[in-house]
């Protein structure tokens, strides 16, 4: 979810994968997007966020490890600090809508100012796709110094190592939640426990499996769909759970199964697109904004809402739009006569409005740099 520019030498494998997980998730949070991305064959919420903690693991450096604390500072001022920053804009944003009738959000308070972006991160509604940050933040942390006091184990064996304890720990972690600690602030706890092991298979595909992962194409993917299939048959059914409440219907083992698999997949997907649009720019521009866009994605949902509530208000052909769920409601999608493909604009509009929202965060801390370093000469 950082910012990929920050690699020295660009993957494009990872722009790609990127890109593909975020759209993924927009997709998921406005009931498909209008396309079906294999959702009949693995479930996104399976696997789309595990696709930001594989990639983060990826790139994970070992050197971090001689500067623990400098390197938490880095995580801090990169993915906690425009976390707060953003739950400050849209606890605004929702006082304000207050005054027409919107009744989106929660009340401004210490605790959904403070406290409920830790342990909960819905507390704004708009901009609900930051609970995500907490957990891939207190992974980073965890990670750094646990590999840190495990300095005693062999180089040679270590990322295997840590890969199995932290399978151990989120296998315990989804047992938890399946037995109902999933709420309070333990439920901030057992995201980043589920959420662990992805992170650590980053770092040993980089390491130890990478060099193994050459078996031809319709080897691979003629593997992934005989598995899926043999999963659907024994379970009756596509296995699937919700990581954001640690809900976990079909039992504390298939998550990673289905997860493991759903990174498999795609990524493989983006090794054979690199070559053909791997260097694309509207990829990489999706790739390289992803925190404003799983932060400011439904904002942009609202306002396609609020273009098609001005449309029906004015216009004819646009009819049973529901006005109270528009104000009530951050779920609510407004179909132009209940087609579902029309969720397509929602997707496309809400990504491209992140990415501009971002471009113009950008273009200001240009600008006020430049004029504080004239005013600095001077």
């Amino acid at each position: 979810m950082e910012n990929t520019k920050l690699q020295k030498e660009t993957d494009y494998r990872f722009k790609l994968l990127y890109a593909i997980g975020i759209i993924l998730v927009v997709c998921g949070h406005c009931g498909g997007g209008g396309i079906n991305i294999l959702y009949d064959w693995i479930s996104a919420y399976s696997y789309h966020l595990a696709l930001f903690v594989f990639s983060s693991g990826y790139f994970y450096k070992s050197k971090n490890e001689k500067q623990p604390l400098k390197y938490c500072l880095q995580k801090i001022k990169n993915l906690l600090v425009p976390l707060f920053l953003w739950n400050f804009f849209y606890a605004l944003v929702v006082f304000l809508l207050s005054f027409n009738g919107f009744k989106i959000g929660k009340n401004i308070s210490f605790y959904t100012l403070f406290i409920a972006p830790i342990t909960n991160g819905h507390q704004f509604a708009y901009n609900l796709g930051g609970w995500f940050v907490i957990p891939l933040f207190m992974i980073e942390v965890f990670n750094v110094f646990i590999r840190k006091l495990l300095f005693f184990v062999k180089a040679s064996i270590k990322d295997l190592v840590v890969f199995a304890m932290y399978l151990l720990l989120g296998i315990i972690g989804t047992y938890l939640s399946i037995k109902g600690f999933n709420n309070s602030w333990r439920l901030s706890i057992l995201r980043f426990i589920h959420f662990l092991p992805f992170y650590a298979l980053g770092i040993l595909y980089k390491s130890k499996l990478e060099k193994y992962d050459n078996l031809p194409n319709h080897i691979y993917f003629g593997i992934f769909f005989t598995i899926q299939l043999l999963i659907i048959c024994i379970y009756k059914k596509l296995p699937s759970h919700t990581p954001s409440w640690c809900i976990f219907g079909d039992g504390f083992i298939i998550p990673y199964i289905q997860g493991f698999i759903g990174i498999s997949f795609w990524f493989r997907i983006c090794k054979i697109l690199e070559s053909v649009c791997g260097k694309n720019k509207i990829i990489n521009s999706i790739a390289d904004n992803t925190f404003s866009i799983m932060i400011n994605h439904l904002m942009g949902f609202m306002i396609v809402k609020t273009f098609f509530a001005f449309c029906c208000k004015y216009f004819d052909f646009f009819t049973k739009f529901d006005f109270t769920a528009y104000k009530t409601n951050i779920w609510y999608i407004y179909m132009y006569e209940n087609i579902h493909q029309t969720r397509i604009i929602y997707v496309i509009f809400a990504i491209w409005f992140s990415i501009m929202v971002q471009k113009l965060i950008d273009l200001i801390k240009s600008r006020a740099a430049n004029v504080f370093s004239r005013k600095k000469d001077s």
